[in-house]
């Protein structure tokens, strides 16, 4: 995902304004896209994959915050909501569940808008790379745990040592050009099926 990208969803007048401030930054922004329609930018941020999205609350067929919020359920990048100080409060209540929902008040601020943004792009990216980190472990956790579940089948039914049945497994794996976990997958389904009978 390229860290410039920015998708915005405003109208072109607001538009214009966050370009110009945008352009100071010193790594500047790229604007990948503009709607003023919360569908219409829903289906471009699924298809474009920005770093960022920064929306106004008042928008053609929705407002803001449903927006940021499907944004944020497509775990695909933060959004960042203008807001006027009324629909801040009601935003501030509500974004309190979320890390991918950041509020700034209008008139915008050209030093709040560049350090949100930055901050936003570079916190998200950090934390989804850690979500990652978390499937990645809990994946490697079943497989392990499906690993040893079999080789103790394998210990229990053929009477082997641990180190003979895991050398199965790992034979069987490579025979047949599947992983170690969908062999010891396997073996439990089977055991699990004839056990049941």
């Amino acid at each position: 995902m390229d860290n410039s990208k920015i998708l915005l969803v405003c109208s072109d007048i607001l538009a214009n304004e966050i370009k110009t401030i945008l352009s100071l930054s010193p790594n500047p922004f790229s604007i990948i896209y503009i709607s003023n329609s919360g569908n219409e930018a829903l289906r471009k941020v699924s298809m474009m994959l920005p770093a960022a999205v920064i929306a106004d609350y008042t928008l053609l067929d929705m407002n803001g915050f449903t927006l940021a919020s499907k944004i944020e359920e497509l775990r695909i990048c933060p959004t960042i909501i203008l807001t006027s100080t009324a629909q801040s409060d009601y935003i501030d209540d509500l974004k309190k569940h979320s890390i991918d929902i950041f509020c700034i008040t209008k008139p915008i601020n050209n030093q709040v808008l560049l350090h949100t943004t930055e901050l936003a792009v570079r916190l998200s990216h950090k934390f989804y790379d850690m979500e990652k980190k978390v499937l990645n472990l809990e994946q490697q956790i079943e497989e392990r745990k499906n690993v040893d579940r079999a080789r103790g089948i394998l210990m229990k039914r053929f009477k082997l040592d641990e180190a003979q049945a895991y050398r199965n497994l790992q034979k069987k794996a490579m025979d047949s050009g599947r992983t170690i976990n969908d062999i010891a997958k396997t073996i439990i389904k089977m055991f699990d099926f004839i056990e049941d009978k």
